[in-house]
């Protein structure tokens, strides 16, 4: 092969090579930018849990206190009571049922592991080891069904609320 038509090809093939290094370039760039953003919204996502985490435990604590006062009449112990069939006091038990409902609301069915897995995550200041009990209270007032054991999902009137 003549020498003209090797340097010609070594132009293209350099050519060539320049175009996808730069492509590559960019790649790498749009990557890292790509990993940055999502640990910026990693981080955000801590912060707002914790937040929400915060605001939770502050309404569960205005409920008690609002419990507590003298002269509150019905209507306003009606509207605490967020659960159908609730008007338990509000404690760490309603904050179960209500992260339990949560859960159950993402997901068609979830496991007792999973439950309690979902309530630490959500209620870290939250004691776990009466999460079976809870899950059975829960059956016995109909706002769960257990389908095999060890399986919970909505039943009765959290059921019918879900659908609307």
């Amino acid at each position: 092969m003549p020498a003209l038509d090797l340097h010609s090809m070594l132009l293209q093939a350099s050519e060539l090579a320049a175009t996808k290094n730069a492509s590559l370039d960019a790649a790498c760039r749009r990557v890292a930018d790509a990993e940055r953003a999502l640990a910026a919204a990693r981080t955000e996502q801590e912060v707002l849990a914790g937040s929400a985490r915060s605001v939770n435990e502050l309404v569960v604590a205005l409920q008690q206190q609002i419990q507590r006062s003298p002269g509150t009449n019905s209507q306003t112990q009606a509207s605490l009571a967020e659960e159908p069939g609730g008007g338990d006091p509000p404690s760490a038990r309603a904050a179960v049922r209500r992260a339990v409902r949560e859960l159950l609301l993402e997901r068609k069915e979830a496991t007792t592991k999973e439950i309690t897995q979902h309530i630490q995550r959500v209620l870290p200041n939250v004691n776990t080891k009466n999460t079976s009990p809870e899950l059975t209270r829960l059956v016995q007032q109909g706002l769960l069904v257990r389908p095999r054991a060890g399986v919970y999902r909505l039943g009765g009137e959290w059921a019918v609320a879900e659908r609307r």
